[in-house]
């Protein structure tokens, strides 16, 4: 076991990992009243083509957040629901482009808990019949999803950036996408990606991490399923964007504006990605936030009601995108693009933004569920959990920064959701 000492904390995250391979992080607090559970699996909507055992396996999209939905049956016509809403704990789950998280809040009765989180997850019951059922809720979901108007913006935005990246498709897949999906689909991809190698649970509140380790070793004792070892199957991606621009005319009451700079990250290869993370969100703040001289700017000029963005990266391209609602949006879309081509910032700026990042990065080691989203998210990011985050920010170099803003491209698109016009 080891004990993993947070940086500029008292707190300690313990980690142990089992022989079947499940990896488990631990964080006790024997003054919080909640206990919440977390089993991640790492696989998400992206994951749509892989090679096992040396086959080709195609699913369609949608196929990750569809079998979030068939896990929660189990035999006798029952669900995970009915359990833990039997026992009085809540339970959820959700689905992202790379993981799929099942989670379990109670404030008693650990051993319970525990126990059936890991069964329903592991458990590898499908039928055709619940595969049929399933269907139509989750094209009504889907459909909800699609209508919404920030998800419509946010989605054209991905298929304006990428071409081939499944990013672009939304989460749940469309109407056609769950239609095509079978039973063999749900087999193959459970029995790929669900597997404790491909897992990591995160228990966190008031809780013993040796009780912990004990019903995770019970549980696994006689677990004997292989890990396939699965491998990603991805098309290359062109470093230009797929379509530079749209219009959509959708149940918006002002406009709305989604504008993304497409980021080829091989201009960083010698760059963590926690680095370039670092670097990136201390270059937005600088010249973006609600304190900079761009956003005062559009705000005393009347030019947006709201205003946003946001960093994020993959393994091949990193994104920076705003959102703004606005009356002016060509206006607002010619001023974005200036301002990324002369993007400023001095050495002293960098060294106080620095000193802010430092602050905001020691976690408040207080909130069950707080703590368990902020080492999930550490692993899920950064396939480790961090430690020393403090210190990776006081060690940012402004010659390396200098570099991060210079090699940023002109790779953008952009997409304005316009009010449809009433007829007279």
């Amino acid at each position: 076991m080891e004990k993993i000492k947070i940086e500029r904390t008292d707190e300690i995250v313990y980690h142990h990992k089992l022989d079947c391979g499940l990896n488990i992080y631990i964080w006790e607090c024997k003054e919080s009243s909640d206990i919440n559970l977390t089993l991640t699996v790492k696989y998400g909507s992206v994951h749509t083509n892989f090679e096992v055992n040396k086959k080709d396996i195609k699913v369609p999209n949608g196929m990750a957040h569809f079998l979030e939905h068939i896990k929660f049956n189990e035999e006798g016509g029952k669900t995970a629901h009915d359990y833990f809403y039997k026992i009085g704990s809540y339970v959820n789950a959700y689905t992202t482009f790379d993981h799929t998280c099942y989670e379990v809040t109670t404030n008693y009765n650990l051993k319970d808990n525990l126990n059936h989180l890991l069964y329903f997850v592991n458990n590898d019951y499908f039928t055709k019949e619940l595969v049929s059922k399933e269907k139509p809720i989750i094209i009504e979901e889907a459909k909800m999803t699609k209508n919404n108007p920030f998800n419509e913006g946010y989605f054209e935005l991905l298929n304006n950036i990428y071409k081939y990246d499944n990013h672009k498709y939304l989460i749940t897949g469309d109407e056609e996408d769950i239609k095509s999906i079978s039973i063999e689909d749900a087999k193959n991809v459970f029995d790929a990606f669900y597997h404790p190698e491909n897992m990591f649970l995160v228990v966190t509140g008031n809780v013993n991490h040796y009780e912990v380790i004990k019903l995770c070793e019970d549980f696994y004792e006689s677990f004997d399923k292989k890990y396939l070892n699965p491998k990603i199957i991805s098309i290359k991606e062109p470093k230009k964007v797929n379509i530079p621009s749209s219009v959509i005319n959708t149940n918006v009451t002002k406009e709305n504006i989604y504008y993304g700079l497409k980021i080829d990250k091989k201009k960083y290869k010698d760059y963590s990605k926690l680095e370039l993370s670092m670097y990136m969100n201390i270059l937005l703040r600088n010249n973006f936030s609600g304190t900079s001289e761009f956003y005062e700017h559009i705000r005393n000029n009347h030019l947006v009601d709201d205003f946003s963005y946001t960093f994020t990266q993959n393994d091949d391209y990193a994104l920076i995108l705003f959102e703004a609602v606005t009356s002016y949006a060509k206006k607002l879309i010619e001023l974005l693009k200036e301002k990324l081509n002369n993007l400023e910032i001095n050495e002293n700026d960098f060294n106080r933004k620095k000193k802010v990042f430092i602050a905001n990065a020691i976690v408040d080691f207080e909130n069950a569920y707080q703590v368990n989203n902020e080492i999930r998210s550490s692993i899920l990011k950064y396939n480790k959990m961090l430690n020393d985050i403090p210190s990776s920010i006081e060690n940012l170099k402004f010659d390396k920064f200098a570099k991060v803003k210079d090699n940023l491209g002109n790779e953008t698109a952009y997409v304005i959701l316009k009010p449809i016009k009433k007829e007279e």
